[in-house]
Formats: structure tokens, sequence, C-alpha cells
């Protein structure tokens, strides 16, 4: 219900500076990739757990070869729901994470990389 409180407009940044505010408890890294894995927007990363800042070099990099990315997209557009990857090791923080997967209106999937202090506090998404 949060994201889809906000419109998803051309500037998919300013989408996910405005969706931040809303997932900012839970959340380090929020972006949108096409259907083939291409990403659209920039990373949005959380600073130090505090500070969101844009990263702009990850637009346009490929991310299907990750282990969730194909059943993924193939589960939301066959049922249109998001989806809450199995726990893996984050390349970039060496953290272990979950990634929840959300369809967009336009044929874009939003990825959400949830925190292992927010998974730990909420033991029932560890597994």
């Amino acid at each position: 219900s949060t994201i889809n409180k906000f419109k998803l407009g051309a500037d998919l940044n300013s989408f996910l500076m405005n969706i931040s505010s809303e997932l900012n408890s839970f959340c380090f890294r929020m972006y949108i990739c096409d259907e083939d894995g291409f990403q659209q927007s920039a990373n949005l990363f959380k600073i130090n757990g505090e500070q969101w800042e844009l990263q702009e070099k990850y637009k346009g990099r490929n991310w299907s070869w990750r282990p969730y990315f194909l059943e993924t997209v193939l589960k939301m557009q066959s049922n249109d729901q998001g989806q809450l990857s199995d726990m893996y090791r984050d390349i970039e923080t060496g953290e272990k994470i979950r990634t929840f997967s959300y369809p967009m209106n336009n044929g874009s999937y939003l990825y959400i990389d949830l925190s292992y202090d927010f998974l730990f506090k909420h033991n029932e998404l560890l597994f």
C-alpha cells in the first residue's frame, strides 16, 4: 500500500526518493529494473544507515544473473504480487539480506533490499 501511494512517473529516481521516507526503517537500497534485468533507475542507497544517496553508476546495469531474478519476474508476471527472495549474501555489503520485488504498472519492477538488522528483528522473515 505504501508503494501505491505514490505515482510512478517518468522520473524513476524521484519516485524512489518519494517512497524512501515511508520505507526508511527496513531497507537500505532500492532500484527499478525492466523485465530483462536492466536497471532503469539509479540505486537509492542508505549511507551509514541514515542518509539516502542516489548512485547513478548503477543505471543500465543488468541483474538478470542474480539467483532470484528470472524466477521472481516470472512469478510477478503470473500473479501480479510482490515476491520475497531467499536469504543471500550481498556482493557489495557482505551482509545477509533478502530482496522484496514488486511489479509496477509500467512493466518495471521495484527491488527493495531488506537489511539483516530488520530481518533479525522480524525473525519470521529470516527463513
